[in-house]
């Protein structure tokens, strides 16, 4: 599968790009190594174009192959910014997706900087829209390591944990991640489950 202006493969999974919006100074997709996607992403898709995307992905014979629902990895929205920002998108694709594709698992890639008073209804609005999994960027175990990592321009180390905390109790799957070379990753996992989430997860860098 190419990659469209609202669609690419991410270790082989079908991802959406939903929004440029960003907490932080850089886009996962340039940590990742893949800067040179962010060219080929149209700024700002409609949910009619990413149900298009998803839709022409499906009919080439995306997970024909997957014989059980386990085996499904399903559709991830992520892209030049989080998908987090804009939620609005989100309610509009959401249930028309899953009209159409009954079961299919869907995963939020995003930093997790969300703001804590607004993090209970965010969580429980994202549970209503059937979401399942949120892959959330966790590169440091510290305030001062993770405002290096990840020079956030709203909240910080302090939300980002709570918010890891209120989407686990919130009944979403929480898996955390860093892009390799990592050092510390057997703190990183540590902290990760400390704070809820099932796992936590090194992801390799793209190579070039």
């Amino acid at each position: 599968m190419s990659v469209t202006p609202w669609s690419y493969l991410d270790q082989q999974r079908l991802t959406l790009h939903c929004t440029s919006q960003l907490p932080a100074a850089q886009s996962l997709l340039q940590l990742a190594g893949k800067g040179a996607l962010l060219a080929q992403l149209t700024p700002t898709p409609t949910a009619q174009q990413l149900l298009d995307a998803a839709e022409q992905a499906y009919r080439a014979g995306y997970e024909q192959q997957a014989s059980t629902e386990f085996e499904l990895q399903g559709l991830a929205l992520a892209g030049i910014g989080d998908p987090l920002l804009h939620v609005d998108l989100l309610a509009e694709f959401l249930p028309a997706f899953k009209g159409k594709r009954h079961g299919v698992p869907i995963t939020l890639v995003t930093y997790g900087l969300v703001v804590p008073a607004a993090a209970p209804a965010l969580c429980q609005q994202l549970v209503a829209l059937e979401v399942e999994k949120l892959d959330i960027y966790l590169p440091a175990t510290n305030p001062p390591a993770y405002q290096q990592a990840v020079k956030p321009t709203q909240w910080g180390f302090s939300e980002l944990c709570q918010f890891i905390h209120t989407a686990a109790e919130a009944g979403l799957q929480v898996t955390c991640f860093a892009y390799a070379p990592v050092t510390q990753q057997s703190e990183l996992r540590g902290l990760a489950l400390d704070l809820g989430a099932r796992a936590f997860i090194v992801k390799p860098l793209a190579s070039v």
